[in-house]
């Protein structure tokens, strides 16, 4: 199925008129709710397919069926035949609502490769700011997938490039921190896949980027559907199975420098009622810097039955694991030295990832919908090395591991239901209630380990764990709803309410060493038990408005709140870099913004928006008085007020329409003040938030023809600091200090011959800058985790099909 079909907003009625003679036809015409014929819909039966013509009309002989209709318009519809068809059958289908809004994303789409999900798609209502990536219409660095090439699009996201890889996904937006993009609430298909979503919200697992659809970023009161989190929804989709053949193949080879290989491969088809599809992955290389090498495999299996027209299941599991030796952080003065050099050797990470997911939908009626969506992890990462502070040589001998254990189960159901206030209505309104039941279960060990230099993740002692041994128990249930109102022909209105019930544990122990300060011997050690529950009851609440400026345009106006659980398992880390305020407590806040966004005539996108963003009790890092080490607290409160600014133009066709080759230029703006406005400790008020970046910009010109594209793209930031003291200069152990501003360039080309054929090749970091986007506290530094240099690839695909 064409991802775009499931963004339209549209509403359509199809008629069937059924002949009973001899020919065995089936004739019908499929139009919108204006009563538009529908050109270019695909109908297909078996292996006959065929094609709606100007006037929305189609032919095709089908005697058992199931009949496919679909489209860049539409959804996919399965109508299944029982044997017995009246001579006039009637199906109603409805997708999306505000008809406008189709010939919006339908120009934007067959030109630009992003736009905005529309107000109404299936379960799910989405207002505000939103952001929806079409992945599959991107070009760039795909097996690496490279995120400033995925991100470029989207205003106020700041981004971790320590991975160049592409193995982790490190993303914040309007001020809040990028780590593992813990702040949005990530999910794939609709389910969770971070780690914990109550006790530790960070996502190691990133599906590949050759395998998605697109990408959903939802903000304001609709994210409220999902969770508490302060950035939003970010939703990865994995492309459907192809509804035109019984079986698909393709392979993508990539090669590039670093001894950089990545594959994906990919089977899928359609056939009757049954839908599957799987593919494979692997990467490997050496990595920018000595010690860096890694490999990656990841695996994805589903499979769908269409029970009838209304009732589909589908099957899914993940499967991720990779193994990557660590270099370690630097000190500023090693990064000027030389940003490629290493002094750690014996640092490793490893991460298994599974996920198993179940969906159901189901159309209760023509005007209500239902989505149950259950699932299930288990996983784990361990990190084994020494974490001592980056100025002081590695001493050798045992080193220390960190072994994480994730069990999570929940289960989710949603039911979304149109109708009109008044009879006259044009457009439908409509209503969205959820519920969600959440378990998990964070096991967390710290202790020692072999010593030598390979990856062996086993203590030394299993029986009696040296730092930690905790459990992080967690219940979680949520009750949630919706409503958009659409109120005339101008104003839509919506509001939402979210319910969390969220019970979170720590039951274990920790041992607590007294250190001699010059001989560093173990003078005492002490085992301290802890057990420690929080059950907290949370109402949130959110509310926006949008009204019509133009034909395409429309301004809006949102507010939300928001709420962040202090993590147990972050608190009983040992890190010998940082120490943890036994009072830290959760946090809390909301976001309000102002936007226009629109089209200023055919070829001419714009998206603008004004924010604010209140950060109660923001967790943060500072230097501890009279030590050198540093200490995680609350800070205090913060404010987040910015601007965003995103500006698309096609220039050759909007001089010339009919021209085959298009082109786009684009311009992604965002500045954000974020300072510190209230905090226990005056020295802090005043201050920048830790890594928010004051000015960022991105700007890319794409020239594209029918069987090719072209596209150069910059990104710029400005000096960002990681620490509420704002140091500039970094300390000796380079964990805080200044991030100096930086400039990347990047290029790619794409060509795409004999139909099954495509080859593309680029290079990242085209002037080959150097530059660091993070200082670690501890894995995979600590310290200054330098970006990759300049980076070359090429890709060949190919596509093999079985015709019906």
């Amino acid at each position: 199925m064409d991802f775009t079909s499931r963004k339209i907003t549209l509403s359509f009625l199809f008629s069937i008129l059924v002949s009973l003679s001899w020919s065995q036809n089936f004739e019908g015409t499929i139009i919108d709710q204006t009563k538009s014929p529908q050109f270019g819909i695909f109908v297909q039966c078996g292996e006959k397919k065929t094609m709606t013509d100007e006037q929305g009309k189609f032919q095709i002989p089908c005697d058992k069926g199931p009949l496919i209709i679909y489209g860049d318009q539409i959804d996919t519809l399965i109508y299944v035949l029982n044997g017995i068809v009246a001579p006039k059958h009637t199906i109603e289908v409805q997708t999306s609502e505000a008809v406008e809004e189709v010939e919006i994303r339908g120009k934007r789409l067959h030109y630009f490769d992003i736009g905005f999900i529309p107000p109404i798609k299936g379960v799910q209502i989405a207002t505000g700011t939103n952001t929806l990536i079409e992945t599959e219409r991107q070009g760039g660095a795909k097996s690496s997938a490279n995120p400033r090439e995925l991100f470029a699009k989207v205003p106020g996201l700041n981004i971790w490039e320590s991975d160049g890889a592409g193995i982790q996904m490190g993303v914040g937006g309007r001020g809040l921190s990028p780590n593992r993009a813990a702040n949005f609430n990530t999910r794939q298909n609709g389910y969770d896949i971070s780690a914990d979503a109550l006790g530790y919200p960070e996502s190691y697992y990133t599906p590949p980027l050759e395998a998605l659809q697109a990408i959903e970023i939802i903000r304001g009161s609709a994210s409220l559907q999902y969770g508490t989190q302060f950035g939003g929804l970010m939703n990865f989709i994995i492309k459907d199975p192809v509804q035109t053949s019984p079986f698909q193949f393709t392979s993508r080879n990539t090669i590039g420098n670093y001894g950089y290989f990545g594959t994906f491969n990919r089977i899928s088809g359609t056939s009757g009622r049954f839908e599957y599809q799987g593919y494979y992955q692997l990467k490997t290389g050496n990595g920018y810097r000595p010690n860096s090498d890694f490999t990656q495999q990841q695996g994805f299996v589903q499979v769908g039955y269409h029970l009838n027209e209304n009732n589909q299941i589908r099957l899914e599991y993940t499967r991720m694991s990779y193994l990557a030796k660590q270099p370690g952080g630097l000190t500023d003065k090693q990064f000027e030295e030389d940003p490629k050099q290493s002094i750690r050797d014996r640092n490793w990470f490893k991460v298994d990832w599974n996920i198993l997911a179940l969906h159901f939908d189901s159309r209760l009626s023509k005007k209500t919908v239902l989505n149950i969506r259950a699932f299930g992890m288990l996983s784990s990462r361990y990190s084994l090395g020494y974490l001592g502070k980056i100025n002081t040589a590695d001493p050798g001998g045992k080193r220390d591991l960190i072994a994480g254990d994730f069990k999570n189960t929940g289960v989710e159901a949603r039911v979304l239901h149109r109708y009109k206030l008044t009879k006259k209505q044009k457009h439908e309104s409509a209503f969205l209630v959820g519920a969600r039941y959440y378990r998990g279960q964070t096991t967390n060990l710290q202790g020692l380990a072999t010593d030598g230099d390979r990856a062996e993740f086993k203590f030394n002692d299993p029986s009696n764990i040296e730092n930690s041994d905790f459990r992080f128990p967690s219940e979680n249930f949520a009750a949630f709803t919706d409503n958009i109102w659409f109120l005339g022909d101008r104003w839509t209105v919506n509001a939402g309410l979210r319910f969390e019930f969220i019970k979170s544990s720590a039951i274990g122990y920790y041992n607590q060493y007294n250190i001699h300060p010059l001989t560093f011997d173990t003078l005492s050690a002490y085992k301290i038990e802890n057990s420690n529950t929080v059950i907290r009851s949370i109402p949130l609440g959110g509310a926006g408005a949008s009204f019509k400026t133009g034909k395409y345009s429309n301004a809006y106006i949102n507010f939300c709140q928001n709420y962040r659980a202090v993590n147990f398992s972050d608190i009983r880390v040992a890190n010998p870099n940082i120490v943890v305020d036994s009072l830290i407590k959760d946090e809390y806040g909301n976001t309000t913004e102002i936007g226009w966004r629109g089209f200023i005539g055919k070829y001419f996108y714009t998206d603008l928006a004004v924010f604010t963003l209140f950060y109660g009790d923001k967790i943060g890092l500072a230097p501890e008085p009279n030590s050198t080490k540093k200490i995680r607290t609350n800070i205090g409160n913060a404010l987040n007020t910015g601007v965003e600014c995103f500006v698309e133009f096609d220039f050759i066709k909007a001089f010339v329409d009919s021209s085959r080759i298009g082109s786009s230029i684009f311009v992604n703006f965002s500045y954000i003040n974020a300072t510190y406005i209230s905090s226990r400790e005056k020295s802090y008020v005043g201050k920048q938030v830790e890594y928010v970046s004051p000015i960022m910009l991105k700007s890319g010109l794409k020239v594209r023809a029918k069987n090719w594209q072209v596209q150069i793209q910059g990104s710029y930031n400005s000096a960002q600091f990681t620490d509420a003291t704002n140091s500039k200069e970094g300390s000796g152990d380079a964990v805080i200090g200044e991030i100096p501003a930086y400039f990347v360039m990047d290029l790619s080309a794409r060509y795409t011959f004999r139909k099954y054929f495509q080859l593309e090749a680029g290079v990242n970091n085209l002037l080959n800058s150097s530059y660091y986007t993070r200082r670690a506290t501890a894995y995979p530094g600590p310290g200054i985790l330098p970006s990759d240099g300049i980076t070359i690839y090429g890709t060949l695909q190919f596509t093999i099909e079985v015709k019906r």
